[in-house]
């Protein structure tokens, strides 16, 4: 997209001018009248960016009259890939233009940024989700609302990342805020795997903090018939892991803690550094919003997160911090919590149920 302001005496001579270099598939940004009395007009237009970096290497090979040498065609790449990255930056310009100009495409991108928002999805993410969604639109389907949330659910599905880190066998920890559900969902897991799909498994708690943390996952595991091991320490921990050894799974719970605690986020540092070979789960309460997700995200992320489960998706409608909180970690989603039964209210996160879950129809 080529975006260009044109002036004239009259606001009718500066279109006449964008007529005879755009032509008539211009886009009008905006138009104002300027102090020395002239009037600015600002257009833009379509191109594709692909053909016109590929065109830039085929001219400049065939001005050489040789085949490009690997050097001069890197140097070439190298630039041309910095004018366009230039080139997105205007479109996206344009595009923030176009949201204000009270065109029919505008009113659609804001309906469909404010359905996001609504939703719980952060409006930085919002309008990426919306950039990428109009990137390579047709004028003629720029306002259609029907097409474009259908492309923009297809573009976000694309991008959704789902894992289910129990499908091998190892020891998962599971880590997070006090509150936000560790331990229902260890013994959700538990029940799935232990007792529906006959594996062989222990619970191993380090809540030794919380009144009756261990207590409560003592008594899930009796109901399952799954041993459960309390460890005060690393050393303890690493004990009894070596005497599970012939388990298939190792369910790990930590005490819930607060991540500006350096101190406790220390010893969960050096718990991934004597067991490198655990992985662990980051539990989110999905009815946390923006910066509270952030914070916890970011702190954690100290740690190897292999991915991240959702709790409490029951408690609320708008579902888009999960959206926000995958995004911002940069890790996929292993498992969601819908409800406080054992173990029915969990699944294992799809991304068809992730794109339902954030971007309702």
């Amino acid at each position: 997209m080529r975006i260009k302001s044109f002036t004239g005496p009259t606001v009718k001579e500066a279109l006449r001018l964008v007529k005879a270099e755009f032509g008539e598939h211009a886009l009008i940004m905006s138009n104002k009248k300027l102090p020395a009395g002239q009037y600015e007009v600002v257009a833009a237009i379509d191109y594709n960016l692909a053909e016109t970096a590929t065109a830039g290497l085929k001219a400049a090979s065939k001005s050489q009259g040789r085949i490009l040498t690997a050097g001069t065609r890197a140097s070439l790449e190298s630039e041309l890939k910095k004018e366009l990255s230039e080139l997105r930056e205007l479109k996206e310009l344009c595009f923030s233009f176009a949201a204000r100009s009270g065109t029919p495409a505008a009113d659609v991108f804001n309906r469909l940024e404010e359905n996001l928002v609504k939703g719980g999805v952060d409006r930085r993410l919002a309008k990426k989700i919306l950039m990428n969604t109009l990137s390579g639109v047709t004028r003629d389907k720029a306002a259609d609302i029907i097409y474009l949330k259908s492309r923009m659910r297809k573009k976000v599905y694309e991008k959704i990342a789902v894992k289910d880190p129990l499908a091998s066998n190892g020891a998962l920890a599971f880590v997070g805020s006090e509150g936000v559900g560790k331990t229902t969902t260890i013994a959700k897991l538990a029940a799935l795997h232990a007792v529906k799909g006959k594996k062989r498994m222990a619970l191993l708690t380090m809540d030794t903090s919380r009144i009756a943390g261990a207590e409560q996952l003592k008594a899930y595991g009796r109901l399952m018939g799954v041993p459960v091991e309390v460890a005060r320490d690393i050393r303890e921990l690493k004990s009894a892991m070596a005497s599970h050894r012939d388990k298939e799974l190792l369910l790990v719970d930590t005490a819930g803690l607060n991540h500006r605690d350096p101190r406790r986020m220390s010893g969960l540092m050096d718990l991934a550094d004597a067991c490198p070979s655990m992985k662990f789960n980051l539990v989110l309460n999905s009815q946390t919003r923006d910066e509270a997700m952030y914070e916890s995200v970011k702190g954690f992320g100290a740690l190897p997160i292999d991915s991240l489960s959702f709790t409490r998706l029951d408690e609320g409608a708008e579902h888009g911090a999960i959206l926000n909180a995958m995004v911002m970690a940069r890790k996929p989603a292993a498992y969601l919590s819908t409800g406080s039964r054992v173990p029915e209210d969990i699944e294992t996160a799809s991304k068809e149920r992730l794109l339902g879950f954030c971007m309702p129809n």
